[in-house]
This record gives structure tokens, C-alpha cells and sequence, in this order.
């Protein structure tokens, strides 16, 4: 009786970690547009290009730098569609399986590193464009965006996400 009380003490502390890790987690993403916004996600919210005219406004970008990052930004999103709609398919999942009440640990954990690996591709995409966009930039502009960035200046801007 006394183990099976451990168990059950156990199984609900893992799921209310669980439950309560993964929302803080994901607050704010999700293709399906529901739930709480943050992040890039607030941002888009915001109005179209909010993010992008303040990127432009704040290093002084020229008409010809603006055009170039559009551009990029509409290739990259383009290309990071699919990914996005299967993270969006594949936090579902994970949430489902969390309060289905049925799911074990390793349905669990093997569900949570489908969403890990997907979060990585897009970190990595993140990265590759943050890149480009330096590229596009004076040595002055670059240093700014640096410096924006590290205080956040710039609101974590979202360069991948820009609508």
C-alpha cells in the first residue's frame, strides 16, 4: 500500500513538472496561433513589419539594405514553413500525450525530442540568417545590431519571422 502510494505521489509529480515545464516552455509559440503569445509571435502580432521598421529605424538602413533583408526574410520564412507546421503538429502531440493521463515516460520523452530537434533546426536557421543579415550591414550598423541585441534593444528581434 505504501509503495503503491509512492508511485501515485511520484506519477503526479511528474506530470505536474511536465505539464508545468512545457507551458512556460512554449509559452508564446505554436503554429495554430492559440494561447498566449510572446516573443516573435507578439511581435507579428503587432502589426506587419513592426519589428522590421524598428530593425531599419534603429541602424539606419538604406533603401537598398532594406529591400535585401526582405528578401532574405521571405526566402528563409518560405523555406521554414514546413518546419514550423510540424512543430506546431508536434507540440500538439507532446500536449496531448501529457494530459492524456495514459502516457508513459518514454512516449514522453521520445515526443519532447521530436520537438527538440525541430527547435534546433529552427535555432539553427535563426543563426544562418542573423548571419546574412550582418553580412548586409556597414561595420557601424553591425556593431549597433550587436549592441542592440545583447540589451535587447531591439526586443530579441525575430529575423526569421519577419512578416
Amino acid at each position: 500500500m505504501k509503495r503503491q502510494m509512492k508511485r501515485l505521489v511520484l506519477f503526479a509529480c511528474i506530470t505536474a513538472t511536465t505539464v508545468l515545464g512545457s507551458q512556460s516552455a512554449f509559452a508564446g509559440y505554436g503554429a495554430d496561433g492559440g494561447g498566449r503569445m510572446g516573443g516573435c509571435e507578439q511581435q507579428k502580432h503587432k502589426g506587419h513589419g513592426g519589428m522590421f521598421r524598428k530593425m531599419a529605424r534603429e541602424l539606419g538602413l538604406t533603401d537598398a539594405q532594406k529591400q535585401q533583408v526582405r528578401t532574405l526574410f521571405e526566402a528563409e520564412r518560405q523555406k521554414n514553413k514546413p518546419t514550423f507546421e510540424a512543430l506546431g503538429t508536434e507540440r500538439r502531440a507532446l500536449r496531448d500525450l501529457v494530459h492524456s493521463g495514459s502516457a508513459d515516460e518514454g512516449a514522453i520523452r521520445a515526443q519532447s525530442a521530436k520537438v527538440a530537434a525541430l527547435q534546433a533546426d529552427l535555432a539553427v536557421a535563426r543563426a544562418a540568417v542573423a548571419k546574412q543579415v550582418l553580412a548586409l550591414l556597414t561595420p557601424e550598423q553591425a556593431a549597433k545590431f550587436k549592441e542592440l541585441k545583447k540589451g535587447r534593444g531591439l526586443g530579441g528581434m525575430c529575423l526569421e519571422q519577419e512578416r
